[in-house]
């Protein structure tokens, strides 16, 4: 390839410069790991086409990918398709926030602090295991407020991974990282900050992945029963008034919008844990 004749050479390594970043980005998008992912995608949409175009089960009765395209053609430019999603975004985020402030915290004292642990981690543990779901009840009689009720439920679903993964990344935090801080001086503020939390930090953006995904989960199945706004009430209401394509783009806004968040959440994760590349 010969040199572009530019009499400018500023404007030829502008030039060159360009051409580097458009060679990566090429490479980047088109590889063979995305192609793979592509034809992946293209076999179940097809795989899904013939079950639901020739009756077989269980797709038998589900909408066509044409009849959701068409749907999502129609209905997703509208207002009512923009609130839900804003809505229920939005409630995820509140909620996810403050699951990850108080959780996270929560989770560093516990694995750091035998006897912070001693004290809150029985009602923890007891508290755990208990569906989301049979939250709701509870939740309504303490915030007689549908939109509080359901950020509480959101928080919850955020804190409870957020509070386990963080204890146990700070309890995974070899001893001798601790010691050998502890024999330099350190005040214990600084392990902390320096030790402990770096250490933890794999652990507790794992947390934060899980707590994303339960978000969208506590998040459709609180909109399904509260009404109103929201992805979950849209998908609901599609049932009930039998449109069924609208079901399909439901699940699928759904789909989209977290894998966005959880996409969000490995980014910062990546960003904020560079030093794992090294190994």
């Amino acid at each position: 390839m010969k040199k572009p004749s530019y009499e400018n050479a500023v404007v030829y390594r502008k030039y060159s410069a360009f051409q580097r970043i458009s060679k990566k980005t090429y490479q980047g998008v088109f590889n063979a790991s995305n192609l793979r992912k592509i034809l992946s995608l293209a076999a179940a949409i097809i795989l899904w086409h013939v079950f639901s175009e020739y009756k077989i089960p269980p797709l038998g009765r589900v909408s066509t990918p044409y009849e959701v395209l068409q749907e999502a053609i129609r209905f997703v430019p509208t207002k009512t398709f923009l609130w839900c999603a804003i809505f229920s975004s939005g409630r995820v985020f509140v909620g996810f926030f403050a699951g990850c402030v108080i959780g996270i915290p929560m989770g560093l004292f516990m694995g750091w602090k035998r006897h912070v642990k001693n004290v809150a981690f029985p009602v923890f543990e007891l508290i755990r295991p208990i569906p989301l779901l049979s939250w709701i009840p509870l939740s309504v009689l303490m915030f007689p407020l549908t939109e509080v009720s359901i950020v509480f439920l959101l928080f919850l679903a955020a804190w409870m991974p957020s509070v386990i993964n963080t204890m146990l990344g700070v309890e995974n935090v070899p001893a001798s990282y601790v010691n050998g801080a502890l024999s330099l001086g350190s005040k214990p503020i600084d392990i902390l900050w320096h030790v402990i939390l770096p250490g933890a930090l794999p652990s507790i953006f794992t947390g934060m992945a899980i707590g994303i995904g339960f978000e969208w989960a506590a998040c459709v199945a609180a909109e399904m029963l509260a009404g109103g706004f929201g992805l979950g009430y849209m998908l609901w209401e599609a049932y009930v008034f039998n449109v069924y394509p609208r079901i399909i783009l439901s699940m699928f806004a759904i789909g989209v919008t977290g894998y966005l968040f959880a996409a969000v959440v490995r980014a910062v994760g990546l960003q904020m844990t560079r030093w794992r590349q090294l190994y």
